[in-house]
């Protein structure tokens, strides 16, 4: 049979999977978890890591495919790239996804290319941890090299909480490697574009509202508009555009952390994907431009520049808000109510009934999600208030979580 080639099979990779569905491919879901809940949803379901490229390429033994892609994981970057290289079909280069997917190599590509990052380095055990710590001063962060949805990320302000920070850290690498940096203050915001042949589309500014810590800097909201001026946005979809440069990404999409401090805005990271906190479908409802259909035909290798043109935003306000929710037992949950209110567009769950609720120590842990869009502020906290609150949730605490 002939399929689009879905890496990675949670909910985060839903719009990726309809619009292959839409421009008429039958598709074909990749995922080592045989929870994970697109599976159901695929012509052809393979149960298997994604990571063991050599074992994904039997398994599609007797599949032609024709296209690789993924979307919203920084762990299926790097496999979907070399998947897309040993099919020979357009995708991410290795040696750009080999970056993105390390910290350590990232960092070395903005250094190189003069694009501002927090002071930092790698750093190999305690010790290391303190010298660097003494290097920088005030508060640090340290965190895998190759981590993802903050997992393993610490906040540290004093020297005696370093040696607990680097564990976490080095627990939730799966290179065994740990970096430090300086802690950015200010505002966190992500910038949206797409390129092809290295020309930068912009596509959304969005600001992230922060779960107060601990965990550190999971975002429980992605906001639209930023709140900046359009100037202030340009140059952060020129630094956006830099930044994917740096790491050697010519075409596909760019979801770009960056915070702005008084001194000026400073990148995080690059992340060559489309978001996994539904930016893309926001995108889309508050700009018009379907990044999500854009990536699709990039990787079916028939994206063209009229492709990128925006087409007309459903409103001018919008927001991604994550559902978060104390530890325990899932009883019972129903989205149903919250998506029957007007300006609701999509409203999930990530958990589900049975499953046991871990406390947040990551963005993992966050419940489900809401996107909803208003025609001013005012109405889009009021909306929200009123989504979260009609959610039937039902969670039976457990003591026995730590």
């Amino acid at each position: 049979m002939k399929a689009f080639v879905l890496v990675g099979g949670s909910r985060s990779q839903l719009g990726l999977l309809e619009q292959a569905r839409a421009l008429g491919h039958e598709v074909c879901v990749v995922d080592g978890a045989e929870t994970a809940p697109l599976l159901a949803e695929a012509d052809l379901p393979i149960v298997h890591d994604f990571s063991d490229v050599e074992g994904v390429l039997t398994a599609l033994h007797g599949v032609e495919a024709e296209a690789v892609a993924t979307m919203g994981s920084d762990q299926a970057v790097l496999p979907t790239a070399r998947l897309a290289e040993r099919l020979g079909l357009p995708g991410l280069p290795v040696a750009t996804a080999e970056i993105v997917a390390d910290k350590r190599r990232m960092r070395a590509a903005f250094e190189a290319a003069g694009v501002p990052l927090a002071g930092g380095r790698e750093i190999t055990g305690p010790d290391d941890a303190h010298a660097a710590f003494d290097e920088l001063g005030g508060a640090v962060v340290v965190k895998p090299a190759d981590g993802s949805a903050q997992r393993g990320v610490t906040e540290v302000h004093a020297p005696d909480e370093l040696p607990a920070a680097f564990e976490r850290a080095l627990a939730a690498s799966r290179a065994g490697a740990v970096v430090l940096e300086r802690y950015l203050d200010g505002d966190e915001l992500t910038v949206n574009g797409f390129l092809l042949d290295g020309e930068y589309f912009p596509m959304s500014v969005t600001k992230r509202r922060l779960h107060p810590p601990p965990p550190l800097g999971v975002c429980i909201a992605h906001r639209y508009p930023s709140g900046l001026t359009a100037e202030e946005e340009r140059g952060l979809f020129e630094l956006a555009h830099r930044a994917s440069s740096a790491v050697g990404l010519e075409a596909g999409p760019s979801y770009v952390q960056v915070r702005v401090e008084p001194a000026g805005a400073f990148v995080i990271e690059v992340g060559a994907r489309l978001g996994g906190g539904k930016d893309a479908e926001l995108a889309k409802l508050v700009t018009g431009f379907d990044a999500i259909r854009a990536e699709a035909l990039r990787a079916l290798g028939g994206l063209t520049p009229g492709d990128l043109e925006p087409g007309e935003p459903l409103a001018p306000v919008g927001q991604v808000r994550f559902v978060v929710a104390p530890p325990g037992r899932i009883v019972h949950l129903d989205a149903s109510p919250a998506l029957a209110l007007d300006g609701v567009h999509e409203a999930g769950f990530y958990w589900r009934e049975g499953m046991l609720l871990p406390p947040m120590t990551s963005g993992a842990e966050r419940l489900g999600y809401l996107l909803l869009t208003a025609p001013d502020e005012t109405g889009l906290d009021e909306l929200t208030d009123s989504a979260l609150h009609a959610l039937d949730v039902e969670i039976v605490v457990e003591h026995a979580i730590a």
